[in-house]
């Protein structure tokens, strides 16, 4: 899989390079469709200069090809789930540090899906108010661990890794390893998903 930058910004551009040293960065999205699809890409959409009809058009053209990460300003619901329902398969800040865009990259390339974290608490409390009806047996949180329940249970509620690791005194390595034989267990493949297993609702 390439890494593609679809950005202008300079600043940006440098902070995603050290995520992926080997990517590539373009400034229009005329040179992002032109990268072949043999090389797999996954773009990495900057939508700060675009209006919402702009960035709805690239994300169409972009997401036809390959999977599309959507960089905003400003996230919210409202443009996040737009976004998702054009074409996206991750949405996060622009200002994401490395080593974040690396894990959303992680989750983007196993077929998962990216939200923010106040996005997952928003879906994790929507859940629960909904409750459901039907059980997945493969999916019962009860198979877990403790230890692995508890990072479940934290991850449903919207933290992210270093919140989990600081609540629960591990580091950040354990709880990543905690995730993997999570996802495994629930048969999910990102934390959308497994927020909501935890919650009662079963995903395919």
């Amino acid at each position: 899989m390439k890494h593609v930058l679809v950005s202008s910004n300079e600043a940006l551009k440098n902070r995603w390079l050290s995520a992926f040293s080997e990517g590539r960065c373009v400034a229009t999205l005329k040179q992002a469709v032109r990268v072949p699809k043999k090389d797999d890409p996954l773009y990495w959409l900057d939508i700060v200069a675009l209006d919402d009809g702009e960035a709805l058009a690239a994300l169409d053209a972009l997401s036809v090809r390959s999977k599309v990460v959507v960089l905003s300003p400003m996230p919210d619901k409202v443009e996040s789930s737009a976004m998702i329902r054009a074409g996206a398969q991750g949405y996060c800040h622009w200002g994401t540090p490395a080593d974040q865009l690396k894990e959303i990259a992680l989750v983007i390339e196993h077929d998962g899906y990216w939200l923010p974290k106040d996005m997952v608490r928003r879906l994790a409390v929507m859940t629960r108010r909904v409750g459901a009806s039907k059980t997945n047996p493969e999916q019962d949180p009860e198979h877990l661990t403790e230890r692995e329940r508890s990072v479940a249970e934290l991850v449903a509620r919207g933290a992210n890794n270093q919140e989990i690791a600081d609540q629960l005194h591990m580091s950040e390595r354990t709880v990543k390893s905690h995730l993997s034989s999570i996802f495994q267990q629930l048969k999910v493949r990102d934390r959308v998903q497994l927020a909501l297993v935890m919650n009662r609702i079963p995903v395919g």
